[in-house]
């Protein structure tokens, strides 16, 4: 049903329209009136009407006023005006502001029912091509496009300008606008994940990135980018009141939706700090980022802030015998498994800052520091196949003239860079394979229904989410772009080749509704299906 407002200073004029007019039979629900605009105006207001039937000479606030004003807040809401045979300049000027339709007095009720049955077909028709319009949108954003990730890389790297991100985020229809920013990273992965290999299918990690998914769409204020395979970037934008209540409601959000999948999944969480321009968000990333790398040292702390590691810092601190450095290999064990090349410096200079002083970081401790880090890679990269003797440059082999952090810190940065791109490199033959697998498949059942990437991921068994970052890092396409073309080009072919009817041919390429199939054939192809079979269009 759509919700029909009237406003109507003459009250006999008002309640006869009310109580003449069958509304359900016709489509409509009478949802309220009032005698003039200004009255009107905070109920249209609440009520947001489909349909807006008003005067043009009222009171207070007349009808071209009320008019021009609900055009700008409610775009979709269709304005009919009624006006007497001295108002018609009025009512042309109303219908070039963009109403509707008018009505001349007397309104007779046969002339009405016309209306309501033109306008109901014509309503029914627009808001189907917007609910398409939804969910080719939803669709397009439920597994986030490549060029995002790009777009948001860009952002905290300093490579663009402001009005250059202004100008980019307003082409992919992104609001940035707001007086305060931040960003959350948060990182999800299962719990036996292992950098070398694609991360593995589970039914818990899998549920997860779906309900993170839903939870950010519906939330304009919160803009997701992906970062790398397994962690994810959130823009929250707010008044420089709001921001920390909602970078705190974000956290919460994650938290909860992280706490369903119980010790199936491993997650972590860490913010910047709010600042008020654009090109400020880099420091704010950067200090994300570092906090967030803190998870290889802290693995039992889930929300990651300078407080709470700090926090481990002192109790450790207090526990140590005085003297005897922390190096656990184990953490970096975890760090070589699925740590990224950007956290590297963050991590070494952690491990620089794991004794109580800096003035324990005597040559003994440099030395015994870089050797720890050494055999730590060695291990790693035995445990991959990448045995060290076949792997290991000479100027890598372990030194001993070590003396000083800073020596200690640029030979652990290039062991932990090379451990890291031969980790990747292994990682990247696995996804070749399963990709060309997952590509098999794909074009195998595109014309099936009910395909999706968690089905094809689960086909493959690789996480969604990492499914997801290999297909647009590999493909250049988001997989549902990749389906859709897959799919329009087939049904190009049929329309040219076969007899068939392009309701038929909607189902024989994997859609249920064959009016979407043709919404999503124009909005591809530039053409209706008809207008490609006559060859409009090639």
């Amino acid at each position: 049903m759509f919700k029909v407002f009237l406003v109507e200073d003459e009250i006999v004029v008002r309640e006869g329209i009310r109580k003449n007019i069958q509304w359900e039979q016709y489509g409509f629900s009478y949802a309220g009136d009032a005698p003039d605009g200004e009255l009107a105006l905070p109920l249209i207001r609440q009520i947001q009407p489909d349909l807006l039937i008003t005067d043009i000479k009222m009171p207070f606030m007349d009808g071209l006023a009320l008019s021009e004003l609900v055009r700008k807040e409610l775009p979709h809401t269709k304005i009919v005006i009624i006006s007497g045979y001295d108002d018609f300049t009025y009512a042309q000027q109303a219908i070039r502001m963009g109403v509707e339709q008018y009505l001349l007095k007397p309104i007779i009720k046969e002339k009405m029912v016309g209306l309501l049955v033109s306008l109901q077909k014509k309503m029914e028709l627009e808001q189907e091509q917007r609910e398409y319009l939804s969910m080719f949108q939803r669709e397009a954003q439920e597994y986030e496009a490549f060029s995002r990730r790009r777009f948001f890389e860009q952002i905290v790297t300093g490579g663009l300008s402001v009005s250059e991100i202004s100008e980019t985020a307003k082409a992919m229809e992104i609001d940035l606008n707001a007086p305060c920013y931040n960003i959350l990273l948060f990182s999800l992965n299962s719990a036996e994940y292992n950098g070398s290999t694609p991360e593995g299918y589970t039914d818990a990690l899998a549920a997860l990135q779906e309900r993170v998914t839903r939870y950010f769409i519906a939330r304009s204020e919160l803009i997701l980018f992906r970062w790398n395979i397994t962690t994810h970037a959130v823009l929250i934008k707010g008044d420089t009141e709001e921001i920390d209540s909602r970078t705190a409601d974000c956290v919460f959000g994650i938290q909860e939706l992280c706490a369903q999948a119980g010790r199936e999944v491993s997650w972590y969480i860490a913010c910047g700090t709010p600042v008020s321009r654009l090109s400020a968000l880099p420091s704010c990333f950067s200090e994300a980022s570092r906090i967030l790398s803190y998870r290889y040292l802290c693995p039992e702390e889930h929300l990651l802030s300078e407080e709470s590691i700090q926090s481990i810092r002192t109790a450790r601190a207090a526990t140590e015998e005085v003297g005897k450095p922390e190096v656990d290999q184990e953490r970096i064990h975890r760090f070589f498994s699925s740590g990224a090349e950007g956290e590297i410096d963050s991590f070494v200079d952690q491990l620089l800052r794991s004794t109580r002083d800096e003035r324990s970081l005597v040559t003994m401790f440099c030395r015994y520091l870089t050797m720890t880090v050494y055999f730590a890679a060695a291990a790693y990269l035995d445990s991959i196949g990448c045995h060290a003797e076949s792997y290991w440059p000479p100027e890598l082999r372990p030194k001993d003239n070590i003396s000083t952090p800073e020596e200690a810190r640029g030979y652990m940065r290039q062991i932990m860079l090379h451990a890291i791109h031969l980790r990747d490199r292994e990682s990247r033959k696995q996804q070749r394979d399963l990709l060309g697998k997952a590509i098999a498949f794909i074009d195998e059942h595109y014309a099936d229904e009910t395909i999706s990437l968690d089905r094809v991921a689960q086909k493959v068994n690789i996480s969604p989410n990492y499914f997801s970052a290999m297909f647009s890092q590999e493909i250049g396409q988001t997989f549902i772009e990749y389906l859709t073309e897959k799919r329009i080009s087939e049904a190009k072919r049929m329309l040219r080749q076969t007899e068939m009817r392009s309701s038929e041919i909607a189902f024989a390429v994997g859609f249920r509704d064959s009016h979407y199939f043709s919404f999503v054939f124009k909005k591809v192809s530039g053409c209706t299906p008809s207008e490609y079979r006559r060859g409009d269009k090639r």
